[in-house]
């Protein structure tokens, strides 16, 4: 192509452009040459073919915008969905450390423990007589706890890695409840002497006790804190429970301040953050119970530095539960959790809602949790492994004699027992059961509390009480009533504890030790509801009584937990127990094994029996 030619080439391509973005200021057509029109037509092609495909890349990349995000995995708990958080989502088992807790399996309590890093389940206890409160030494080398080894409750120092046990206090009367001071030089524990709770500190080795607290009701619970100014402890002082504080250290030590200071409200259980500015603490009764999170500030505006106040800058709901422990690094807390007859510790953060796991589960109680900064070193490990017995006795034996004809099992007379209307008889099933029981008691308490009973074996026609379901396991020989007569006495034998589980009324039953010197049973330690108390009229005979003023002084054994040792289970309080007396059933114990009703009459009664005062057997409630 000339020169002259591509400048010709090159006007008809302006002309081009011109008539297509001004076409009015062109004066004549443009034409072009086959060639230009192939041109032409390979410009517009190649337009098109780049549109499609931007296009498309859009497609595509708005449809990876709207894909589903990954799916993550987290553990499921019943707490509510986890907050959002900044930064790395924290482990909610915290870092570090082991866990040493109260197990009560077989009739005794002994001291576990769980290495975080491992989960190994260790047993550093195995005394044939209870074994509870565990404290650890800051340096980890030692756990020091509460025992009723040598014959009363005495506190006890175990080396953990040498094995070797020192006891530490020596009184006749109860002691208990350790807690180390952050120098590991020395002990505060709870004792009881002069018919009082108080709060004591002793040295690491045992010697130079001194008493802190003086007030006539109980204070117990110690927990000292990090920087070693204060211990922390709960007190019936001022008519319910409220934690205190008693200081150590500065112009001020031995003043002691109410820092909960709620009426309506008890307190208990009370835990330092390892930065010592917060206190965990349960709020409630067992059964209904929550942990709370209050942190601590001296309100020293307005006021002289000698009568500061301390309050509680903040609290926080943590969540259901009780007997709060720290993890070391204070990031999250073991608490324990009990739904019906199963204990849980369960680990949760600090940092969100849903950040918990559970950490240990039993079909037994578990309680007294406490979080240590020092891992159980494998020679500690080592050792109590070794120290475990092989093989425990059962607490009892059922000797049944199944017959093939219908009914399979006998009711059992019993004929050393008194009961209240006519003979004594029980289940086969279950009479070695209540046997064993009632020595247990005697044992504990020097008392044969079991020998004169209230309502025992119900006839099939007996009338019942009015507004009383007459489908009752005192039929087919599975329950028991303890003597309400103990508990009428001017001098009572008996105490009541009420517990709330949800919407229901139960009732926990202390029995009066005969010898009243530390030898056997412990001081109570809340008090005790008053059910005579209806009789005055008033709020108390709305709310079917009241708790008592004080606390009662002496020993006493803890009843519905020795019961539950041997499978005899309380009852809940129906709903007129506040106005009708025989609704309380306090004293009702019953012994059901996972059968329902209907299986425990046939296991004693032929189906036509039961049929002709109950009617048609449910097929549903019977085993196949």
């Amino acid at each position: 192509m000339t020169q002259g030619d591509q400048h010709h080439q090159e006007g008809r391509w302006r002309r081009l452009w011109l008539w297509l973005a001004r076409p009015e200021r062109v004066q004549r057509p443009v034409t072009l040459s086959p060639r230009g029109l192939q041109l032409l037509a390979l410009l517009v092609l190649g337009n098109v073919i780049v549109l499609a495909l931007l296009g498309w890349a859009l497609y595509r990349t708005g449809e990876a915008l709207t894909a589903q995000p990954p799916v993550v995995t987290v553990v499921v708990t019943p707490t509510p969905e986890a907050r959002a958080v900044s930064g790395p989502t924290p482990t909610p088992f915290g870092r570090g450390g082991a866990i040493a807790f109260v197990l009560r399996r077989n009739g005794n309590a002994d001291i576990y423990a769980i290495n975080q890093t491992t989960r190994e389940v260790v047993r550093l206890t195995s005394d044939p007589a209870e074994d509870r409160d565990p404290a650890w030494s800051p340096d980890g080398r030692m756990l020091a706890f509460a025992s009723h080894r040598g014959g009363n409750w005495d506190v006890y120092l175990l080396d953990l890695e040498g094995g070797a046990l020192i006891r530490l206090t020596r009184a006749s009367d109860f002691d208990g409840g350790p807690t180390w001071s952050p120098d590991g030089s020395r002990i505060a524990f709870e004792a009881y002497r002069d018919g009082n709770l108080d709060i004591y500190v002793m040295d690491a080795d045992g010697r130079n006790v001194r008493r802190l607290t003086t007030d006539p009701a109980p204070d117990y619970d110690p927990a000292w804190s990090p920087d070693g100014s204060a211990i922390a402890f709960v007190s019936y002082r001022e008519g319910n429970q409220d934690i205190f504080l008693y200081l150590i250290e500065g112009e001020e030590a031995g003043r002691e301040v109410n820092v909960t200071n709620s009426p309506n409200a008890d307190e208990s259980d009370p835990a330092w953050s390892p930065d010592g500015e917060t206190l965990a603490y349960t709020i409630g009764r067992a059964g209904y119970a929550t942990v709370r999170l209050s942190r601590l500030q001296w309100q020293t505006e307005g006021i002289t530095e000698t009568e500061r106040v301390l309050r509680l800058a903040s609290t926080d709901l943590f969540g259901s539960g009780s007997s709060p422990t720290w993890a070391p690094d204070g990031g999250g807390l073991v608490t324990v959790y009990r739904r019906e007859e199963r204990s849980y510790l369960i680990a949760s953060s600090l940092y969100g809602w849903g950040l918990s796991q559970e950490v240990y589960s039993a079909e037994a109680w578990v309680g007294d949790p406490v979080w240590g900064a020092v891992p159980l070193s494998p020679r500690a490990i080592a050792r109590a492994r070794a120290a475990e017995p092989e093989n425990e006795p059962p607490l009892y034996t059922e000797f049944v004699q199944p017959s093939d004809s219908d009914p399979p099992y006998r009711l059992v007379y019993l004929p050393d027992i008194d009961g209240a209307d006519g003979p004594v008889r029980l289940s086969e099933r279950v009479d070695d059961s209540f046997k064993a029981l009632r020595q247990r008691v005697l044992e504990e308490t020097g008392r044969d509390y079991l020998a004169a009973l209230g309502e025992v074996w119900r006839p099939l026609d007996r009338a019942v009480q009015p507004g009383q379901s007459g489908r009752s396991w005192h039929v087919c020989g599975r329950a028991f009533d303890l003597n309400e007569g103990f508990y009428d006495r001017d001098d009572p034998l008996v105490y009541l504890v009420r517990e709330d589980v949800g919407n229901e009324t139960y009732w926990r039953v202390f029995l009066r030790t005969v010898e009243q010197d530390g030898s056997m049973g412990e001081p109570l330690r809340v008090a005790p509801w008053d059910l005579k108390a209806r009789e005055e009229g008033g709020l108390s005979a709305v709310q079917g009584g009241r708790p008592m003023e004080e606390v009662p002084s002496g020993y006493y054994v803890d009843f519905t937990t020795l019961a539950a040792d041997y499978g005899w289970q309380r009852v809940p309080a129906l709903y007129r127990w506040r106005y009708y007396w025989p609704d309380i059933r306090w004293w009702h114990f019953e012994k059901t094994d996972g059968l329902t009703w209907w299986e425990c009459m046939l296991e004693v009664y032929s189906r036509e029996e039961v049929e002709a005062v109950f009617g048609p057997v449910p097929e549903e409630e019977t085993a196949p």
